[in-house]
């Protein structure tokens, strides 16, 4: 079977209709969204409802949470918080009813799906070690599965049971028994590029691979429908900033170093 996964849509209405169309035209069968359907973006309801229309099959996501008052403010940033107030102004009675339906964990076999982890929706999962720790609890937690699939991160990555990480790039052959899979952000874009793209995966089960996607779409319409919202363009594009890149360097080059003093907390 092959399984659109996608993830991080953040009521971005122009890049998920994007990714829907090439979705079906490159023959999914099936639609796993692995959470923040708003949050950030302008079109929570459009976003909603079109999902529901392809009969999508969805997980809650941290900013779907706290949209719903489900999850405390502590760890959004004033633009999110921002931006959840405007969505529950938004959003209509049947995609609220939709949103607090919905499960933070599906096990549909083989895959197994959440938002951050398989311990927290606000969880971060971008080191191999992590990935390795989940995925050797996955069969235990969900029999019969052998992949796991992430998002919250907004990065696209593949890690495979004793192989590691792999480059996620075009079309992958998944080699092992276990693998994790995050399709990136459809709907907000957190790398340095000019103009932003819309991510996500396509995975062939029956081949056991998956190809990664970034495509362009009408990030023009997007933009218009923040600007009369009067939220800016970070809710669609929000690469790391320089100061942040900086620190980021120095914590994977000072990482070894403190790892032998004290494990991490």
């Amino acid at each position: 079977m092959r399984i659109g996964l996608l993830s991080d849509v953040h009521a971005n209405h122009a890049a998920l209709q994007a990714a829907l169309r090439w979705l079906e035209d490159h023959g999914a069968e099936r639609l796993l969204v692995a959470g923040d359907l708003v949050g950030y973006g302008p079109q929570p309801n459009e976003c909603v409802e079109r999902l529901v229309a392809v009969g999508a099959e969805c997980v809650a996501g941290n900013h779907d949470l706290f949209v719903l008052d489900r999850l405390p403010p502590t760890r959004f940033p004033p633009l999110a918080r921002h931006s959840a107030d405007l969505t529950r102004s938004l959003i209509s009675a049947d995609v609220r009813a939709f949103l607090e339906a919905l499960p933070v964990r599906l096990h549909v076999d083989p895959i197994l799906m959440t938002h951050g982890s398989l311990d927290s929706p606000e969880e971060y999962v971008v080191d191999e070690r992590r990935a390795g720790e989940l995925l050797r609890r996955m069969p235990l937690e969900a029999p019969g599965s052998d992949t796991l699939v992430l998002g919250h991160t907004h990065r696209q990555w593949c890690v495979v049971a004793d192989h590691g990480a792999l480059r996620p790039q075009g079309r992958l052959p998944l080699p092992g028994t276990a693998r994790l899979l995050n399709p990136g952000s459809v709907g907000q874009s957190r790398q340095r590029e000019s103009r932003p793209r819309a991510r996500f995966a396509l995975y062939d089960s029956s081949t056991v691979s998956v190809e990664f996607i970034r495509l362009h779409y009408d990030v023009d319409s997007s933009r218009r429908a923040l600007q009369q919202l009067g939220l800016p363009d970070r809710c669609l594009h929000a690469p790391p900033r320089v100061r942040g890149r900086i620190r980021g360097v120095a914590r994977r080059i000072l990482r070894p170093v403190r790892g032998t003093r004290a494990s991490r907390i």
